[in-house]
């Protein structure tokens, strides 16, 4: 699926992003959250409708998806852990479009550690986003060992 990860630890599912092809497959997947990157339609439009779970994002993409029918939002704060599902997720500022802001996030989970940032062309604190980081996922394409 295009512009989405499922991260899985022990029975937990989150998705980060979701894309409009995921539309009909959320439920099967069963997340217990989505965590939004940023508010363009690519990355968040199967939302649209509602959610079947809690829906978390920074401040700056809800002020962008008001229109949209999510019950149970939840903000995410930088650079403040949010810990979903026992997975954490740790926001940070990335450079992608100035009409929508962007966040790329640190994902642990175990001993596991990794950095997605999609459609990025900055990250702002680079060094304290990759910190300890096994794999990085950037540019919606790119896995990079570290």
């Amino acid at each position: 699926m295009h512009t989405s990860l499922l991260v899985s630890y022990r029975a937990a599912n989150v998705m980060i992003d979701a894309r409009l092809d995921w539309l009909g497959k959320l439920k099967r997947v069963g997340p217990g959250g989505i965590v939004l990157t940023h508010a363009h339609p690519d990355h968040a439009r199967v939302l649209k409708r509602g959610a079947p779970c809690p829906m978390y994002a920074p401040e700056k993409a809800w002020q962008e998806l008001q229109q949209y029918l999510v019950k149970d939002r939840r903000v995410i704060k930088k650079p403040a852990p949010t810990k979903i599902s026992g997975i954490t997720f740790e926001a940070f500022s990335v450079e992608h479009s100035i009409p929508s802001p962007a966040v790329g996030y640190r994902v642990s989970a175990g001993r596991a550690r990794i950095f997605y940032a999609p459609d990025l062309i900055f990250i702002h604190g680079r060094n304290a986003a990759v910190k300890g980081v096994h794999w990085r996922w950037h540019h919606g394409h790119a896995l990079v060992y570290s």
